[in-house]
């Protein structure tokens, strides 16, 4: 009995190896892949500017993926690569992180945008599909988000409130928002530029 399970968890083993190899590592969604008008439109609301946004990635380690595992509220992998745009506004650069995060039955998109410092300005949702949650994208529900720095101060239900009629979604993109922070953290607002 011993060696059948022995035997069953080596191929167990294999196989996850297997699928591993074969099944690429997540990528944070990337810019060129969000409708343009939309991020257009935001970056307009948002910053009050329609300059070009110059876009780098950020490549993420596995020693970077590692420090961090634990202490993501979401359970996916990290991205490889983290994309960020700069931007520069009468206020001094501003930073945005494209992603998506999921709602009841879908994904929506969103853009985090940081100050030079690594504050969150704004978090603005791009594309909603469902009948219900949009109320994340509410002024009321984003500004709870405005100056934080550090994924410790994004809580939900606690730092973060909830938002009626959107539960799932305002959950969700809270923890978005948190890894985030987490992952922008651990690379330093000070690495985020453009090399």
């Amino acid at each position: 009995m011993m060696s059948l399970i022995v035997r069953f968890l080596g191929r167990l083993s294999l196989t996850a190896f297997v699928l591993m190899a074969v099944i690429p590592a997540r990528a944070q969604v990337r810019p060129d892949s969000m409708e343009a008008a939309l991020l257009r439109q935001s970056v307009q609301a948002v910053l009050g500017t329609s300059d070009p946004i110059m876009w780098h990635g950020i490549p993420v380690t596995e020693a970077l993926r590692t420090s961090l595992h634990k202490k993501l509220k979401r359970r996916r992998p990290l991205p490889d690569t983290l994309f960020i745009g700069t931007i520069k506004t009468r206020d001094g650069l501003r930073y945005l992180i494209p992603d998506e995060a999921p709602s009841r039955s879908e994904k929506f998109s969103f853009v985090l945008y940081l100050d030079e410092a690594g504050g969150v300005v704004d978090v603005d949702v791009l594309k909603y599909n469902e009948n219900y949650g949009a109320e994340i994208d509410y002024p009321l529900f984003r500004k709870q988000f405005l100056t934080r720095k550090k994924p410790k101060e994004i809580i939900f239900r606690r730092t973060i409130q909830n938002i009626s009629g959107a539960t799932i979604s305002a959950r969700s993109l809270t923890y978005a928002v948190h890894d985030l922070l987490a992952l922008v953290t651990a690379i330093g607002p000070n690495h985020l530029s453009a090399p």
